[in-house]
């Protein structure tokens, strides 16, 4: 075996595969490091739980899951001849999901004081504009009609309950 057809080195042989596999991993520990802090145990009735399995049983299956399958996936990736994708992306990529990051995160702060509608309309609003949509009646229907619409379906027709509006 030659030099020139090992490859070069570890990041040379990185591609989109290696990534997936990579946010896998990393999503499957942040879920499993979460699960104690995010799903409650039901109460306990003279001293037996109220159902049989906890229900951290399930998130817990799929975190070990992600990972196990994010790990194979990771090595499976070195042996796939695909070029690296990621080197030839525009610099525009990189700034586009910087920002759908930064909006994400806005809007998981936005969500607890301004509610779910507010903030919804608030990021789909941004959004349109930064993306480019300078339709006035486009970024209306879509960044404040859908959150409500949303909101109605979810409360009237799912009878799921949600905090009132103009907050909720």
């Amino acid at each position: 075996m030659t030099k020139e057809s090992e490859g070069g080195g570890i990041l040379e042989k990185l591609n989109f595969n290696s990534a997936a596999a990579l946010i896998s991993i990393a999503l499957g520990i942040t879920i499993f490091a979460l699960i104690p802090h995010q799903v409650e145990e039901p109460p306990v009735f003279f001293g037996q739980s109220s159902s049989g399995i906890s229900p951290k049983l399930f998130p817990q299956i799929a975190a070990v899951g992600l990972i196990v399958i994010g790990i194979a996936y990771f090595f499976t990736s070195f042996r796939m001849n695909e070029p690296n994708g990621f080197l030839e992306l525009p610099t525009s990529a990189y700034v586009n999901l910087a920002v759908a990051v930064a909006a994400m995160i806005a809007y998981v702060t936005l969500l607890l004081p301004l509610g779910y509608a507010l903030s919804s309309a608030l990021v789909a609003v941004a959004f349109s504009v930064y993306y480019g949509s300078r339709n006035l009646l486009g970024i209306a229907l879509v960044g404040i009609g859908a959150p409500f619409a949303i909101y109605y379906l979810f409360t009237r027709v799912l009878s799921v309950s949600l905090p009132p509006l103009p907050w909720g």
